[in-house]
């Protein structure tokens, strides 16, 4: 025990507990600068692959390469643990002795459940971590380390309550009709869906937000007009633990309103704040929320049910039963999130190309387009021809040279 405190205490010192301060954010720094100089004439007869930093882009690339490893790893020790956790009996134990403490049967499935997500949170841990710091280590995460634990806790602490609702939900509904995967499917979309409309609010709890005022506001209002959203308001949310600028609409109906981080309204010049507006009234007029939410159901069910089908491949036990077997799925779920991905990437790719069409045209001016999207890969530290493997499973946008080549339509550079 003296050893374990020992380690305990050497960990938290080494990786964390010992940085007093996160460092500033500041915008517009040294690459804002520079994005700044570019020329209309050259955004609109360059390629992005020559327009963005180079250096920049070489640590873009060590950050994927760094990055996709801790990636994966965390999938495959979840499903690891969750596989070992069935095999050597452990799952069939921690029934029994939930069983044994809880009489509801809905409790007991939500409680097997949640301590699902626990076993699987932990499991990743560490690979979690080596991701947190590798983004902490390119500056694209400046938030400390206590607080990145408080954070891991406060998701361990959702995951384990969707994974116990999902548990106790979807058992019930087996034990009880022989319909139970049409109420499953229907249960996942509007999950989904809900989702994706509740989670902009989540991302944003406890930032202070305020208003976009002066010329800046004129200037994006006439942007709202003529895309015929005058109702929207646009505000600014603080941000403080990364540099990366954010733009976002949230809502629905009249609720609606966008959001821009304060690093992005610092970088950005007024005409590439009009672009960001634009691009994100394009997703409101396209109802690229909606489509995407349905699009992520969609591989949900279907990899779930192949997660199902394969499970029921394994031979029982005789400690198994409906609920002990739920690992199972769990583990296979975890493996093949691997394969889901590049599948989901590549399904919301058309949506890039798409809102930056419809954003050009509503404000007319395709080289400022080009400049915020040069910016915002330098910011991101993003590759602007990502690899094969960095495409499939790192980024859900196609990579800025394709983009910068569709609104300027000079060849792209990448091979």
């Amino acid at each position: 025990m003296r050893n374990g405190i020992a380690a305990a205490a050497l960990f938290l010192a080494l990786f964390g507990f010992g940085f007093g301060t996160a460092a500033a954010v500041e915008r517009p720094n040294a690459l804002d600068l520079r994005v700044d100089t570019l020329s209309s004439a050259a955004l609109m007869s360059e390629p992005a692959t020559r327009l963005v930093d180079p250096q920049r882009q070489a640590a873009a690339l060590r950050r994927a390469h760094w990055t996709l490893p801790g990636w994966v790893l965390i999938f495959l020790c979840e499903s690891a643990s969750l596989f070992w956790l069935w095999s050597s009996g452990g799952a069939a134990r921690l029934r029994d002795w939930l069983r044994r403490r809880i009489r509801s049967d809905w409790l007991l499935r939500f409680a097997f459940g949640a301590s699902l997500a626990v076993v699987a949170r932990l499991a990743s841990l560490l690979p979690a971590f080596y991701l947190y710091r590798v983004a902490r280590i390119m500056q694209m995460d400046l938030e400390l380390t206590r607080w990145w634990l408080v954070s891991w806790g406060i998701h361990t602490l959702l995951g384990m309550l969707i994974a116990g609702l999902i548990a106790a939900i979807v058992l019930g509904w087996v034990q009880r009709t022989h319909h139970w995967y049409v109420y499953t499917v229907l249960g996942i979309l509007a999950g989904c869906v809900i989702w994706a409309y509740a989670s902009p609010y989540v991302a944003v709890f406890g930032r202070t937000i305020h208003p976009l005022a002066g010329r800046l506001d004129a200037r994006t209002h006439s942007v709202l007009v003529r895309a015929g959203f005058g109702g929207l308001h646009v505000g600014v949310e603080g941000v403080r633990n990364t540099p990366i600028g954010e733009a976002a609409i949230i809502g629905i109906g009249s609720t609606r309103k966008i959001l821009l981080t304060d690093t992005l309204v610092a970088g950005d010049t007024p005409a590439e704040l009009e672009y960001d507006v634009a691009v994100e009234l394009a997703h409101a007029a396209h109802h690229d929320l909606l489509a995407i939410a349905l699009i992520e159901g969609g591989i949900i069910i279907l990899f779930s049910a192949l997660a199902v089908v394969i499970a029921d491949r394994f031979r029982f036990r005789r400690d198994d039963d409906p609920l002990s077997r739920l690992t199972i799925v769990g583990a296979l779920l975890a493996l093949l999130y691997i394969a889901a991905v590049p599948v989901r990437n590549a399904a919301f790719r058309s949506y890039d190309f798409s809102a930056d069409r419809y954003a050009v045209a509503l404000t007319g001016d395709p080289s400022d387009a080009v400049r915020a999207l040069v910016r915002d890969s330098d910011q991101r530290m993003e590759e602007v021809c990502p690899e094969l493997a960095a495409m499939l499973f790192l980024y859900a946008s196609p990579g800025t040279g394709i983009r910068v080549a569709a609104i300027n339509h000079v060849p792209s550079g990448c091979p």
